[in-house]
């Protein structure tokens, strides 16, 4: 396993008034600041874990992840009338000629059981303008085949079609997604899906064999590319323990992964540990900005943390800033 020892403690940002879980981010190299957005709810629907379904979208930044500005709550929620009517769960967000598109998931709460997750785009000219982000309507990417393309009710998690994570590769545009592969067994269909955008116009999408499909998890939620500084790629993602049916990882849970020197082929194998889950982190992002390091939300009170934990992982391209959008 590759786990590694923390090399610091460090305090957890937590939010003065709302429960905080995960966050996604674009970090400006002209003013070294991380633009956060990241998932909240009123603290007092975690005791019955009703935050889930009640969660939006805040924004907040920071030059360390050790102090942080929290700038609103509230910054994309359900919309009523739209198909996006739930809870807001996580996205990404990317810097396109223009302005800044960020990408989420949500549910119909009229289609299926309510569960069948979607993912939709919104878009922004000015990061810091948090409360001008304008839904796109005509995109909307749907689950289909070869994956699960709704909620399976007997299996150990709901449906997953979410946590999208774009980057290019030789000038086209692809996009990791959280997913459930219907080939598998109950209880052990999380997979990573790949998703190949059409013309590059991030609204038509060629749904691609996983990128990894391993018939060990439950879920595999908020996967991440990265480069490995031995020219091998890392596909990371955060597993809870009691969904790890690994054999090599003891039902660690927490972030694995997976490396290979192929950016689309991930053998399914041999997972490794990287955190698990008893460093109290999950949905853990990896910060090239700061030597790889590991930076999660705090499981038992909420909020976010570094852990100390450098990977020395680097991001692989993701610059769209010669693409526009029409709006």
């Amino acid at each position: 396993m590759r786990t590694l020892a923390p090399e610091f403690s460090y305090p957890t940002l937590q939010h003065p008034d709302r429960h905080v879980w995960d966050f996604w981010y674009h970090f400006a190299p002209d003013t070294g600041i991380f633009h956060l957005f990241y998932l909240n709810a009123d603290r007092s629907l975690v005791a019955t874990d009703a935050h889930h379904m009640s969660s939006q979208v805040g924004y907040a930044t920071t030059k360390d992840f050790t102090t942080i500005e929290w700038v609103s709550d509230r910054v994309l929620g359900a919309d009523p009338h739209g198909w996006d009517n739930t809870s807001i769960w996580s996205g990404d967000i990317i810097k396109i000629d223009g302005g800044f598109l960020m990408f989420y998931t949500s549910r119909d709460r009229a289609t299926h059981d309510g569960m069948t997750q979607n993912i939709g785009v919104a878009f922004t000219h000015h990061i810091q303008s948090f409360d001008r982000w304008f839904r796109i309507p005509s995109i909307r990417i749907q689950p289909q085949a070869p994956y699960e393309p709704q909620h399976v009710p007997e299996d150990l998690t709901i449906h997953a079609w979410r946590d999208p994570f774009l980057f290019r590769h030789q000038e086209q545009i692809y996009m990791l997604l959280s997913a459930k592969d219907p080939t598998k067994s109950i209880g052990k269909k999380g997979t990573v899906a790949l998703l190949k955008a059409k013309n590059n116009n991030f609204e038509d999408w060629e749904y691609l064999p996983p990128i990894c499909q391993p018939g060990f998890y439950a879920e595999m939620e908020v996967p991440q590319l990265y480069k490995a500084s031995n020219e091998e790629y890392a596909l990371v993602y955060s597993t809870w323990a009691k969904y790890d049916f690994a054999p090599t990882t003891q039902q660690s849970g927490g972030l694995q992964g997976y490396f290979s020197p192929s950016m689309f082929d991930f053998p399914g194998e041999n997972p490794e540990v990287i955190l698990p889950e008893t460093e109290q982190l999950y949905a853990c992002r990896v910060i090239p900005e700061l030597d790889g390091e590991i930076v999660g939300f705090d499981i038992k009170t909420g909020g976010i943390r570094r852990s100390g934990v450098k990977t020395g992982l680097q991001h692989v391209d993701r610059d769209f800033s010669s693409y526009s959008i029409e709006m």
